[in-house]
């Protein structure tokens, strides 16, 4: 696996892209991707040595996100990883007994690869994508 990105809820994309940008010394961005199959809008944010920050917004109801920021709790959502033995490492995380906890779904801002969450024993949440 090859560490991608730190996934981070956010109220509203432009205020966490306003706060980052100022304490984090962001030097680039991508644009604002919307994702109807995952229910969220999405944008990368590169620090000056290249570490990615995913700032991830609901997107209508029922959405993963709202709840989450509700209860103010795991604001820093999850640590992803790249993978090209996508099928392979999600038979591993669930025989080390971490918990799936999504199915995989395509998702928009990876080319639609599929992504999948796994909530792991240490009680952090680790997200795949698919290479």
């Amino acid at each position: 696996m090859i560490f991608d990105h730190i996934g981070i809820f956010v109220h509203s994309i432009p205020l966490g892209r306003k706060f980052l940008e100022k304490t984090l010394a962001i030097k680039k961005k991508s644009k604002i991707i919307k994702d109807d199959n995952l229910r969220v809008k999405i944008q990368f944010l590169y620090d000056n040595r290249n570490i990615c920050y995913e700032l991830i917004s609901g997107l209508g109801k029922n959405n993963p996100v709202d709840n989450t920021l509700n209860k103010n709790v795991n604001i820093i959502n999850h640590i992803a990883y790249r993978t090209s033995k996508f099928e392979k490492v999600i038979k591993s995380m669930n025989a080390q007994g971490n918990l799936q906890i999504s199915q995989p779904k395509n998702a928009k801002a990876f080319r639609n690869k599929k992504v999948v969450f796994f909530l792991t024993k240490l009680g952090f949440i680790i997200e795949l994508i698919e290479e």
